[in-house]
């Protein structure tokens, strides 16, 4: 019995061949590393066979997930794939442009030629039929690339091996063999939001019910991600292999995650996309929407107040198939991207505060945890606690409150002070403009009078001097 904690599910995951694929790696130089990761990332280091331990630690995560949050609920804090954290381990940048859509059409033979640098003739030559999808064994690309790599075409070597691992590692569908949706994400060089569609939409599809079952997503990323937020000091770190994830993860806090490994503390993030309150993603199977408002502190931002009902509401949940419709509302929303960061979230202050903290117990309390909790046992981070007291939440907002009214203040003063300079500005050049007709209107005076042959000055019955104070005294008396 289970009595107040979450039914267990079997899961499983996709087991690929990866020999073919280190063969293949194994024909690139040293000297043509740069080349491969410049035009492809970071994707060479998902080629590597998953332990037990690993299916375990990823299976054990699993249970963790919670449908209606669309992320994982731990004890005191939550995680989830973000797109950015993917970006980052893969070394590829999310491109602001509609994501993959898998729908069913005929290879584009020409195209497929121009990326993988094969004539169109050998593509059409490879091109078979597996699972009902066109696309290339990986034998005949392995036997490609090896044909390349002996007449030095390092190019072409390093687009087969890379559209290998889409294939295989990335977007696994039939073993050994890449399909027509994993050439056409290689094509469009855009493989982000399609990896975590994968996951979401996998995982809550096989959640449902808590029937389980096989996750269609690259297990391999989804390893690298999660260990990546893990401790990697301290009592966790060297524990015993022997030891249960279940064991492992009921024991880690807040404190201990590692929520800026990254390096990503403070960046912008896609945060929901054309009217959608969160983002919409479109995987191989089928779209879900998922909620990084709830995932921010990954990205290094407090977690102040409980989200709104909207921002954490289901916005769809569909296979491909047979929805034609709904993928082209979904896909047009892309084409209105919003992200967020520093604005409006603040600087980067990795805590959750007491209103958010009690929403997540409560949380907790309605949905279950998979495994019974205890105290935490392994603290591993050393440094100031990543929550606060109520108290001191309080203070902090009093504070908050009191500089944002001092601002508004000065924001005030340095108006009125801008309208003063302008009022003197207007006088001072008013002043001006009155000395300046002042002058001209002497010079005018002046040159009439010596123009008049009656002048008095010129009469002699009087001096240059003398007529000159009159004419002042006269331009002073027209000013009046």
């Amino acid at each position: 019995m289970r009595t107040g904690l979450k039914h267990d599910v079997v899961y499983s995951f996709f087991n690929p061949e990866i020999d073919e694929l280190r063969d293949m790696i194994a024909l690139i130089t040293p000297d043509h590393v740069g080349m491969f990761r410049e035009s492809y990332g970071s994707i060479l280091k998902m080629v590597f066979r998953l332990t037990d331990s690993d299916r375990s630690a990823i299976h054990t995560l699993l249970q963790f997930y919670d449908p209606g949050l669309r992320c994982f609920v731990f004890p005191d804090y939550l995680l989830g794939p973000l797109m950015e954290d993917y970006a980052s381990i893969l070394g590829v940048q999310i491109r602001d442009q509609i994501p993959f859509c898998a729908i069913r059409r005929e290879p584009d033979v020409l195209g497929i030629s121009r990326a993988l640098y094969l004539s169109p003739e050998i593509v059409k030559e490879g091109l078979k039929e597996k699972g009902k999808l066109s696309g290339f064994h990986l034998s005949f690309l392995e036997a490609k690339a090896k044909e390349h790599a002996a007449v030095g075409d390092w190019k072409t070597v390093c687009a087969l091996i890379a559209a290998s691992i889409y294939g295989v590692i990335l977007f696994p569908n039939q073993k050994s063999f890449v399909d027509h949706n994993a050439i056409r994400l290689f094509m469009q060089r855009n493989p982000i939001p399609t990896l975590i569609g994968d996951v979401y939409y996998s995982v809550h599809n096989r959640n449902e019910k808590r029937r389980g079952g096989l996750i269609r997503c690259c297990a391999q990323l989804l390893f690298r991600w999660f260990m990546g937020y893990l401790p990697s000091r301290g009592a966790f770190a060297h524990l015993d292999s022997s030891v249960k994830w279940s064991f492992r993860l009921m024991g880690l806090r807040a404190d201990d995650i590692a929520w800026t490994h990254n390096g990503l503390a403070g960046w912008n993030f896609i945060y929901s996309c054309g009217d959608f309150p969160n983002v919409p993603l479109i995987g191989v199977q089928g779209c879900i929407n998922y909620n990084p408002t709830l995932l921010r502190r990954q990205m290094g931002f407090a977690m102040e107040v409980p989200p709104l009902e909207c921002e954490t509401q289901e916005s769809f949940y569909f296979s491909i198939e047979g929805n034609q419709a709904k993928l082209m509302q979904v896909s047009g929303s892309w084409r209105n991207i919003q992200r967020k960061g520093k604005v409006p979230f603040g600087k980067v202050n990795c805590r959750y505060f007491p209103l958010f903290e009690d929403w997540l117990r409560k949380r907790i309390e309605l949905t279950l945890l998979p495994f019974p909790g205890g105290d935490p046992w392994c603290p591993v981070i050393e440094g100031p606690s990543s929550s606060v007291s109520m108290e001191e939440f309080l203070e902090m907002k009093r504070a908050r409150d009191q500089l944002i009214a001092e601002k508004a203040d000065l924001e005030i003063t340095v108006a009125r002070v801008q309208i003063a300079n302008q009022e003197v500005r207007v006088k001072m050049e008013d002043q001006d403009k009155r000395h300046a007709l002042e002058a001209k209107r002497f010079e005018m005076d002046t040159a009439l009078l010596w123009e008049d042959e009656d002048s008095p000055e010129r009469s002699g019955e009087i001096t240059a001097g003398e007529y000159r104070a009159q004419v002042r005294r006269r331009v002073r008396e027209d000013g009046r």
